[in-house]
C-alpha cells in the first residue's frame, strides 16, 4: 500500500530507517497511551499544547519522537545515549497499519490543525515549525513493548 494510500504526507513517507526519544523516566514496557478511555483521560488533547506548552508533569495523549539522536538527547539529563531509545519506523508504520497507533508528521499536524478549531488553527504554522526544526513526529496510540531498543548510535 502506498504513503498516499495510507494517508501519510510526504514526510512519513520518507521517515527514515529509526526514530528516537529521550526519556529519563523509560523503564521497558508500552509507551504512551491506548485509543479509548487512556488517552482521552490524559491532561494534554491537543497538538498545540503537546507541542509548544508541554511539562513534564503533564501527561499527553501524544508521544514525541525525533528523526535526530542529538535531538533525542536533549530531552534526558544524561550526557551520553543512556536515555536515549530507539524504535524501528516501519515496524511503527505496520503498527499504524493494524489501527493500534497514528503517525503524525509536521505536515499531518497542519493540515489537521487548519480544519479545526480557529484558535488552533491560527498556531498550526508555529506547531509545523517547531516539530520540523526538532525532526519531531507524534504517535498517538500504545507503543507496545519491546518496540523501543537502546541506541547504539
Amino acid at each position: 500500500m502506498t504513503a498516499a494510500a495510507r494517508g501519510l504526507s510526504a514526510d512519513a513517507a520518507k521517515m527514515s530507517n529509526y526514530v528516537f526519544r529521550g526519556d529519563d523516566n523509560y523503564r521497558d514496557g508500552p509507551l504512551g497511551r491506548a485509543f479509548g478511555a487512556q488517552a482521552d483521560g490524559a491532561d494534554i488533547q491537543n497538538f498545540a499544547d503537546h507541542v509548544l506548552r508541554k511539562e513534564s508533569n503533564l501527561s499527553s495523549r501524544y508521544t514525541s519522537f525525533t528523526e535526530e539522536v542529538k535531538v533525542a538527547r536533549r530531552f534526558t539529563s544524561a550526557s551520553d545515549n543512556r536515555h536515549v531509545r530507539k524504535a524501528d519506523a516501519a515496524a511503527l508504520r505496520g503498527l499504524e497499519a493494524q489501527g493500534v497507533l497514528r503517525i503524525w508528521d509536521p505536515d499531518l499536524v497542519y493540515a489537521a490543525l487548519k480544519k479545526g478549531p480557529r484558535n488552533l488553527a491560527k498556531q498550526a504554522a508555529d506547531i509545523r515549525a517547531a516539530m520540523k526544526r526538532n525532526s519531531e513526529i507524534l504517535i498517538e496510540g500504545q507503543v507496545p513493548a519491546g518496540t523501543l531498543g537502546a541506541t547504539d548510535e
